[in-house]
């Protein structure tokens, strides 16, 4: 089975932690194509972004992860669902304009080049909630793929590719967790392809062993632009 491997909301706080997953990953698994989702307007120091453009010189691609990660105002319906079932106060891109979504998106990349990286082509949304924002501004914007729940945008192109996450601290949802995982591991054995999202805390949390077992299983690792 190919899996695309991604480890998610690297921050200033927790990039110690982010390299040791790399490592074991690397040195358990022996992974060694793997993404890892930055969250680029936190208060990142010189140090910090150094450590992570040597990172990405190894060959660890380096992905836009939103531009705080954080919502302060939840406006609809949905996103309180969305909030109290999925994402906690993660998703920002919702109950936003899409010319506030186009700011957040274009702040991200800008980030990136300014503090002198390799052009990011990837773009994930927290919690992949791209918001009311349209293919078609996604169109005009400066990223090649855009990540979502259910798969990927290139060139206005949906892919249905599916994704299991292991990121659970109570019980009760770890099993709900468990059922969607193994349901879409069975979709990907049609695709061919399964997403596998890391948290930072991910290799401590109920779905530990979940985790190892669907790494052990994977065959060989790939970044999504190689699907274009």
């Amino acid at each position: 089975m190919k899996a695309y491997i991604s480890i998610h909301d690297v921050s200033p706080n927790n990039l110690n932690n982010i390299e040791n997953i790399i490592f074991r990953l690397s040195d358990r698994f022996n992974i060694n194509k793997i993404s890892i989702l930055v969250i680029p307007g936190l208060n990142w120091n010189n140090k910090q972004i150094n450590k992570l453009k040597t990172l990405q010189k190894k060959g660890v691609q380096i992905v836009a992860h939103g531009w705080l990660h954080k919502t302060k105002n939840i406006k609809t319906l949905y996103h309180k669902l969305h909030s109290l079932i999925i994402s906690d106060r993660c998703a920002e891109h919702l109950s936003q304009s899409r010319q506030d979504i186009n700011i957040i998106i274009s702040n991200s990349y800008n980030w990136f080049i300014e503090n002198g990286f390799q052009k990011p082509t990837l773009y994930v949304p927290p919690a992949w909630a791209l918001g009311k924002i349209k293919r078609d501004d996604l169109k005009n914007l400066q990223f090649t793929y855009y990540e979502c729940t259910t798969g990927l945008i290139h060139n206005n192109k949906y892919h249905f590719l599916p994704l299991i996450g292991f990121e659970e601290k109570f019980w009760c949802k770890s099993l709900l967790r468990r059922f969607f995982n193994s349901f879409n591991f069975i979709l990907a054995s049609f695709t061919g392809i399964i997403r596998i999202a890391i948290h930072p805390n991910d290799f401590n949390l109920y779905l530990k062993n979940d985790l190892e077992k669907y790494l052990k299983i994977c065959t060989e690792t790939i970044f999504l632009n190689e699907l274009s």
